[in-house]
């Protein structure tokens, strides 16, 4: 290539050749090498929060991942997370990149995807009951249920008032509350009488 020329990445031989005026001639050559050390740019998505899905312990969540290189053939690829459009789960999860140009020289980037749990658990009691009292007790013995569902596992029903299942409850009316909590103190209250 002629001088001044911009020489690309990699090695260029350059030959000539001198002819005076007998015709004679002579040669030389010499190389051009250009190292690509220009490291490739990578940008991630900026930090993503969101609700969960309905009825999912997470949410489905697209992103975008781009790079630039003054050379083309970078590649990127994920070392951690998930890949866009997936469901990350209720919590933090950390997605990473690294891009690759086509001379070795990398850089790196990284974002969140933190996933809320904003949905409340569902708690359902028992109906309420009316029974007689026990043959010779000022009471009787009673069984119940209380039942919940969420949409991430890990709920806790609390009794916070009245007596548990199987107990004598006395002659007159108990009232039996409860309050689910899931992974993420978002509470349900109930109550039988």
């Amino acid at each position: 290539m002629p001088s001044g020329s911009v020489f690309p990445v990699g090695t260029t031989t350059n030959s000539f050749t001198v002819t005076d005026a007998s015709g004679n001639t002579a040669t030389c050559s010499f190389t051009v090498t250009v190292n690509d050390s220009e490291a490739p740019t990578i940008t991630c998505n900026a930090n993503i929060t969101t609700n969960n899905d309905n009825g999912v312990c997470g949410a489905a969540v697209s992103y975008t991942v781009t790079s630039t290189d003054n050379c083309a053939g970078q590649t990127i690829a994920q070392t951690s997370g998930l890949p866009s459009g997936s469901v990350f789960p209720a919590g933090t999860t950390t997605n990473s990149f690294t891009v690759t140009d086509a001379s070795g020289n990398t850089a790196t980037c990284s974002f969140t995807v933190t996933v809320n749990d904003a949905e409340a658990p569902s708690i359902t009691c028992n109906t309420n009951i009316t029974t007689n009292n026990d043959n010779g007790v000022c009471g009787a013995a009673v069984s119940y249920t209380v039942t919940s569902t969420d949409n991430c596992a890990g709920q806790t029903i609390t009794q916070t008032s009245g007596l548990p299942s199987g107990s004598i409850f006395p002659i007159g009316t108990t009232t039996n509350a409860f309050t689910v909590t899931d992974a993420v103190a978002i509470q349900q209250r109930a109550a039988l009488q």
